[in-house]
């Protein structure tokens, strides 16, 4: 099975972690975002791969060619960002008749994908959300959709499509998004998905939707912890390193050939491989690969790759009643 990965994007609102780490391969809860969703797609039978790349897209490369040399990978570089649709059409010379999947390079979600990919139609996944401006979104009659609307200015749906895609015909998808392309329509400025997959519902192809138990977003820094905290809560964590010399409060990640020495660390932290953790107290936090944190005190907080953090011990001598936050 045939599954096309975008995952072009700058990842701007996570800087300064994206100035020099493509943003899928920013690591949550252990390892990279973009493993997370290859991972989940190999165990539901994905064989073949077409990752559309672009900022920092050679690192992309290099890293799934290291990671997943048995599986068949393409690569295609998107130049300009204008839209999902046109992202989506640079997989067409690696796409054939059969069913393929379209899987966001920044979405992570817990979803039954085997019963999508046996469905007899297109299948979207879907969550009811508060905000369905932000989104594309569906609206059905029956279990069909019946219309697909992006980013509506009104709420005509509160079901959001996920980013995640499931077309019967793979050469079926690459003509509407060809000929949406062709034909100059935009949304907000851009050649959108749902756009396209609306030209292949007017035309009777018909669409149906799947549940997602959970859809978690790494897009902003606090929405990147949110989703360490759901991904180590559902997991449980591991440890590979050497935390023999800290109390670890579960759950918590320690990747391969980090240590962690006279330190505190957890609950929902990740320390990347590599890394060295010494005298410090961390919760709530990502600690990239080859971090460096010596007697640091840090709480909500995203370090990047190689980063360097050094702390002080602090004398203090305060009365009754006194408080003091640091």
């Amino acid at each position: 099975m045939h599954a096309i990965i975008p995952a072009a994007g700058i990842g701007t609102r996570l800087r300064p972690q994206t100035w020099s780490v493509p943003k899928p391969l920013l690591e949550v809860a252990g390892k990279p975002i973009l493993a997370h969703i290859m991972d989940d797609l190999t165990a539901a039978g994905v064989d073949h791969t077409t990752l559309i790349v672009g900022y920092l897209g050679d690192e992309v490369v290099t890293w799934a060619r290291r990671y997943y040399p048995g599986l068949d990978i393409d690569f295609a570089v998107q130049e300009r960002m204008d839209g999902l649709a046109s992202a989506v059409s640079l997989a067409e010379p690696f796409t054939g008749e059969g069913r393929t999947l379209v899987v966001l390079g920044d979405t992570l979600f817990t979803a039954d994908l085997r019963a999508a990919f046996s469905a007899p139609m297109n299948m979207l996944a879907v969550m009811e959300v508060e905000e369905p401006s932000r989104f594309g979104v569906v609206l059905m009659d029956g279990d069909r959709v019946s219309r697909l609307v992006e980013k509506p200015s009104e709420p005509v749906s509160r079901l959001a499509i996920v980013g995640v895609y499931s077309f019967l015909s793979g050469s079926a998808l690459m003509d509407a998004c060809r000929r949406l392309i062709a034909s100059g329509q935009r949304t907000r400025g851009e050649f959108q998905l749902t756009d396209a997959m609306q030209l292949m519902l007017t035309e009777g192809h018909p669409f149906g939707v799947f549940p997602v138990s959970g859809w978690f977003d790494c897009g902003r820094p606090e929405t990147f912890l949110e989703t360490n905290r759901a991904l180590l809560d559902r997991s449980g964590g591991e440890v590979l390193g050497d935390a023999s010399r800290a109390l670890l409060i579960p759950p918590v990640s320690i990747g391969e050939g980090a240590v962690v020495v006279d330190s505190v660390v957890g609950p929902h932290v990740s320390v990347g491989s590599g890394a060295t953790v010494r005298g410090s107290v961390i919760a709530d936090s990502v600690i990239g690969p080859g971090a460096s944190i010596n007697g640091a005190l840090l709480r909500a907080s995203i370090i990047g790759n190689d980063a360097s953090i050094t702390g002080e011990a602090s004398s203090i001598s305060i009365g009754s009643t006194a408080e003091i936050r640091l």
